[in-house]
């Protein structure tokens, strides 16, 4: 068996030799390839450069070419002129204005026929640079038709050797169930690569002699990996949530000992006011259990009537505990106020003067907030604005009776009279 799996190195190795092999000619055609099509477009641009210098030459020529015919038109025309003059001389030679005008002329002409020699060399100098220019244009695009020839041959081999690469690499994952990169870096070249085959084949008839794989197993795996990869992302969404909630509660936290610190400062002060009011003196203050824990602290209400000690709210009488905890109602009414407030009852353990007091502070608090008392005391009915009652005249029946105080004065008057 070890002499097998030798040969079978061996045979990996020749074939992975091989395709090295393949792979170095395929590199080589393709710097070939990159350096002729490197060339090409560098004899495109050339070309490019010759065509554009070759149209500017000849639209220069066919301008000199306008010129000398207009200075050919100039000749003639001044030639007819110095016949014409030649004429009207022979005609009257005493006329010395003529001979001016004919040496003016004659000048004229030469300057005209040098000039026209000079372009028609120009011209000549400029014909041949242009069939230069065409020659060299000639050979250029014979060695671009030789370059584009020798760039398709060479895209050809390079394609073979794909073709062939690919074959070999195919035939390595068929036959060998193995990758080129694989079997590179795990096994070494072999020498005989006909023997190393016939071990390669034996191997593969003595693996499919083993039977099939069950592959329940790689199903399995796949399918734990994906539930586990579910979990650990729910998992995570939930720490974050965690962390997202903590963060919210330290906030809210933070700002409810904050806003609970400022407003309980805020009552504390009215507290000790409208406590003074209420009892006509005295003195009054909110202490808290635990300063230094805001939200689980509790509060301890330290009442001191006239005449008596400072002490505890569960020390006092029933009504003094009564107006000390309606001092407390109104300090928080006078730091965050309502639009209406309810009290059932709130005096039913006041004295009468206790109630009157109490009466008259609720009047001085009805500008701004309405309220709704449920009483049976007189004092706090003598200063509300409507009464509303239930009265039985018959048995069983019941009616709702309502009086606005205000007009009780005008009834009281017509009463009298």
């Amino acid at each position: 068996m070890q002499n097998d799996l030798s040969a079978l190195e061996k045979q990996l190795a020749a074939t992975q030799k091989e395709i090295d092999e393949l792979s170095a000619k395929q590199k080589e055609l393709q710097d070939n390839q990159e350096k002729t099509k490197t060339a090409y477009y560098q004899t495109q641009i050339t070309l490019a450069e010759q065509d554009e210098r070759i149209k500017n030459q000849q639209s220069r020529t066919k301008q000199l070419q306008q010129e000398l015919e207009s200075a050919k038109e100039k000749y003639e025309q001044y030639a007819q002129e110095l016949k014409e003059l030649i004429e009207l001389k022979r005609a009257d030679e005493r006329s010395e204005d003529i001979d001016q005008i004919i040496s003016k002329r004659k000048l004229e002409k030469e300057q005209l026929t040098k000039e026209i020699q000079d372009m028609r060399q120009q011209r000549s100098s400029h014909s041949q640079w242009i069939a230069d220019q065409e020659r060299e244009l000639k050979e250029a695009n014979k060695h671009h038709a030789q370059q584009v020839q020798e760039i398709q041959q060479k895209e050809v081999h390079a394609n073979r050797l794909d073709v062939e690469l690919e074959n070999h690499l195919s035939q390595l994952s068929a036959d060998y169930a193995i990758t080129y990169e694989k079997a590179k870096n795990t096994f070494a070249k072999v020498d005989n690569v006909e023997e190393t085959k016939q071990s390669v084949r034996q191997i593969k008839s003595a693996m499919e002699a083993l039977g099939t794989i069950n592959l329940g197993a790689i199903d399995e795996f796949k399918r734990i990996s994906e539930r586990n990869a579910f979990l650990t992302t729910q998992r995570d969404d939930l720490q974050q949530a965690s962390a997202t909630l903590r963060q919210v509660i330290s906030e809210m936290d933070t700002e409810m000992k904050k806003m609970f610190g400022e407003t309980f400062q805020q009552i504390q002060a009215e507290f000790t006011v409208v406590f003074k009011e209420l009892f006509g003196g005295g003195h009054a203050e909110l202490k808290l259990t635990d300063a230094k824990n805001l939200l689980e602290t509790g509060v301890d209400i330290i009442a001191q009537p006239p005449g008596k000690k400072l002490q505890n709210l569960g020390l006092l009488s029933g009504g003094e505990r009564a107006l000390t905890a309606i001092a407390l109602l109104f300090a928080i009414l006078r730091v965050r106020p309502v639009p209406f407030c309810i009290l059932d009852e709130v005096e039913a353990a006041l004295d009468e003067a206790n109630v009157v007091r109490f009466a008259k502070y609720i009047k001085t608090y009805s500008s701004n907030t309405q309220f709704i008392v449920i009483t049976h005391r007189k004092g706090t009915m003598e200063q509300a604005d409507v009464l509303y009652g239930v009265t039985m005249q018959e048995s069983g029946v019941s009616r709702l009776v309502s009086v606005r105080l205000e007009d009780t004065k005008e009834l009281i008057g017509t009463t009298q009279k």
